[in-house]
């Protein structure tokens, strides 16, 4: 049996997760190369999808593993798997030298970051309804504990919010997932995500619970997905998971976590049941905005950095939502485009105020003033992520938000509508992102003691600066990500569209 690449892509963290249980200091080396191996298999597979563009899904490997209820270990990426896989392996690998100096507990706090990759990465490359759950489920597992154990004063309850929300949002699945294999002929029965595609209308025709199968999944996967992204008003748990959180761990939790809403949007809720997507999608396309709006405006009266931050996700997560929910193939791939550069531009964000937070001790706004003095290259780099987060043209924030306005603008219904109100955000971001900027980095120093305060040293320059680059370079040149997934949002939506009366 050959083990193909996107296989290793789970196994590697599970295997270097086991090897940080060996040693304290040798544990954040091994992190380090078990977050690469996913980083390389995901870049090398969107780079294919780049150079050579197309909605089939690639790398495909199967080991059955129960043929009595169908269910084996197959997965597979298309464009729009592979940017996550990559998204995750960089995200993760930038969090973990974010977390390089870790002191209490290192090998178990490495090896539960390696063990919440493996579970993010099965997501991705699943293409079994089974194993896609159980990912999905066992991730909250080392995020409970990473966050419950090794974060702030009021972590349990910030850990048992998250885990209470992200459960049972997620717990209808289970329910779904059994009822759509029971509704199949027997010795037909599967849980292979192509075949259970292809069944969209036998979800129609089948009762459970007294309405139509198809509604209730939709309803299932819809809830766990807004969730994770979280929308409004489902987004509570994550201002105090993130203020609660180590720095590290609120990055992956903004750079990859929020993005499995979505990704479970494009994956299961429009492909199994796209008479719904269709019924609902103003419904989605509302949410979406009103998410914009709100998460924008709290984000401007808050004085903590880390949930100013957060509620800034908020906001930009809407984008994804609009997008997806116009069903035009520029807001579908612009709402994938956005939920990749927001892993970048947020994960750089959360690094900069855990920078501060190292020195200063405290994270209120207000606190500081004047830091670009001693600490230049921190405020170049803090300048750059703002501009990113308030969508300037030319920065990896600019892209997707333009593709989901002008998909949005071009739609039917209500979502012109929907566009116009969602421009406001523009205005708010620019406003408190801007206004931050000048409160912490900019004017005069408030307290002295801050002219001691170093520069970003090697270490903190290597967890920023790639995100740097990523953020001009895409910003710049977001041709081949786009290449990459527009194909799979083209298909998807042609799917959709199949379902029309």
């Amino acid at each position: 049996m050959v083990i193909g690449p996107l296989t290793w892509s789970v196994l590697a963290p599970l295997a270097f997760g086991a090897l940080c249980l060996a040693k304290d200091r040798s544990a954040r080396w091994f992190a380090l190369l078990g977050s690469l191996v996913p980083l390389a298999v995901g870049l090398a597979a969107l780079g294919d999808f780049a150079r050579h563009p197309g909605s089939d899904f690639r790398l495909l490997e199967t080991f059955p593993w129960s043929v009595a209820l169908g269910a084996s270990w197959t997965v597979g990426v298309d464009g729009i798997s592979a940017a996550m896989l990559a998204l995750s392996g960089l995200v993760v690998a930038i969090a973990t030298i974010s977390g390089w100096n870790q002191q209490r507990s290192p090998r178990a706090y490495h090896a539960l970051t390696m063990l919440l990759l493996a579970a993010m990465n099965g997501v991705f490359v699943t293409l079994d309804l089974l194993v896609f759950y159980v990912c999905w489920e066992v991730m909250l597992v080392p995020m409970l504990l990473l966050i419950g154990l090794w974060g702030g004063d009021q972590r349990r309850y910030a850990a048992m919010k998250f885990f209470v929300y992200t459960l049972a949002g997620s717990v209808l699945m289970l329910a779904m997932l059994i009822a759509m294999w029971n509704a199949l002929p027997d010795g037909q029965r599967t849980f292979d995500l192509r075949v259970l595609t292809t069944q969209w209308k036998l979800w129609e025709s089948t009762a459970f619970l007294g309405i139509p199968l198809a509604a209730f999944g939709f309803l299932a996967v819809l809830l766990a997905a807004l969730v994770k992204v979280p929308a409004v008003p489902l987004h509570t748990w994550l201002p105090h998971a993130h203020v609660q959180a180590p720095t590290a761990i609120s990055v992956i939790l903004a750079g990859i976590l929020l993005k499995l809403g979505v990704y479970a949007l494009y994956r299961l809720a429009w492909p199994l049941f796209p008479a719904q997507a269709l019924h609902w999608g103003w419904l989605i396309g509302l949410i979406g905005v009103i998410g914009i709006l709100w998460g924008a405006w709290v984000a401007l009266g808050q004085r903590d950095l880390k949930r100013l931050v957060a509620y800034s996700s908020v906001s930009h997560m809407g984008f994804c939502l609009l997008g997806l929910a116009s069903l035009s193939v520029a807001g579908a791939t612009g709402g994938m485009v956005q939920a990749v550069t927001h892993g970048l531009s947020s994960s750089l964000l959360f690094l900069l105020v855990g920078v501060i937070y190292d020195r200063a001790h405290h994270r209120n706004v207000d606190g500081f003033g004047g830091l670009a003095a001693p600490m230049p290259r921190f405020a170049w780099i803090l300048l750059i992520a703002c501009l990113a987060g308030a969508g300037l043209p030319g920065l990896a924030g600019f892209p997707g938000e333009v593709m989901a306005l002008f998909g949005s603008f071009t739609a039917g219904g209500y979502f012109p509508w929907f566009a116009v109100i969602a421009t406001l955000s523009v205005i708010l971001s620019a406003a408190y992102l801007l206004w931050m900027l000048k409160r912490v980095a900019y004017g005069p120093l408030l307290h002295p003691e801050h002219a001691a305060f170093p520069d970003l040293d090697a270490r903190e320059l290597a967890m920023t600066v790639p995100l740097v680059a990523l953020i001009v370079l895409i910003g710049v040149w977001p041709g081949p990500l786009v290449d990459a997934l527009r194909p799979s949002c083209e298909a998807l939506l042609t799917h959709v569209r199949g379902a029309m009366p």
